[in-house]
């Protein structure tokens, strides 16, 4: 028996053809709107986001990403990394990306280097220290690949600068580090040479703001590429900060520097 479409399908079709980016699950509606949603998304030149649930097969969003769906997964939701990399030669037919992030380890049997693979295909991967703590060799491994297949790793790291954070974006990974807990006086010079050892690669900085920074030294690493995140009311009661958050609210990094959104760090 088929199954009338709703006002909430052609809402999707309607929010595609008007939003320069739209965001849903692949478990919200049936295939055949999606697939609309994302050729009509493309067409108008959006932006067609598609988190992957793991209750489509690969086939299916290999047609989504060839029709222009940008699929952002996992290996909660694709736990074999080979199993995205027909999903990412879609995505690169239909003029998208597949982003992938690594919630567990990478010294699983076969995964790193499965990862590898996709990482050449072109696929961009997001991973964090928050929950395991991430190897210098193994970054260097993700990054060169991302490198190599024209894809972006994006490492999210909590806690003190360590020197795996200068070579792996010397190798075109872009870091976000939280300020959390951070000694203004020294940090600076390491992020100094982060920003340093990416300047060549194609890699970026993102400082998440937690707690007050001098603006001077804030000013320096602004200028000289890092892009600032407040979190929180930090430059209501510093006019110095108060600048440098006007300036950093007009200077994005592109889509690519963040999983979904950068609201708080991973």
């Amino acid at each position: 028996m088929e199954i009338e479409p709703t006002v909430r399908e052609f809402d999707l079709i309607s929010l595609a053809a008007s939003c320069p980016v739209l965001t849903t699950r692949d478990d919200q509606y049936d295939f055949a709107w999606l697939l609309d949603a994302a050729h009509v998304s493309r067409r108008r030149g959006g932006r067609f986001r598609l988190v992957d649930s793991g209750t489509n097969d690969c086939v299916s969003l290999v047609w989504l990403a060839e029709a222009g769906a940008y699929i952002y997964t996992s290996d909660e939701s694709r736990p074999d990394p080979k199993d995205v990399i027909d999903i990412q030669r879609a995505c690169r037919k239909g003029g998208s990306v597949a982003s992938y992030y690594i919630y567990g380890t990478l010294n699983r049997p076969l995964f790193l280097d499965e990862a590898v693979e996709l990482g050449r295909a072109g696929a961009d991967f997001h991973l964090s220290n928050r929950e395991h703590r991430r190897e210098a060799g193994e970054l260097l491994d993700l990054a060169r690949a991302c490198g190599r297949g024209r894809g972006r790793l994006v490492y999210y790291h909590h806690g003190r600068l360590e020197p795996l954070l200068q070579s792996a974006a010397e190798a075109g990974a872009w870091i976000h580090w939280s300020s959390a807990g951070a000694v203004p006086d020294q940090d600076y010079f390491l992020l100094k040479d982060i920003l340093g050892a990416g300047r060549f690669s194609g890699a970026g900085l993102v400082i998440h703001l937690e707690e007050p920074w001098p603006a001077k030294l804030l000013g320096e690493l602004q200028a000289g590429g890092a892009f600032l995140r407040f979190h929180g009311p930090l430059a209501e009661a510093d006019p110095g900060l108060a600048a440098l958050w006007a300036r950093a609210a007009r200077r994005a990094p592109d889509f690519q520097a963040d999983y979904l959104h950068g609201d708080f760090l991973p």
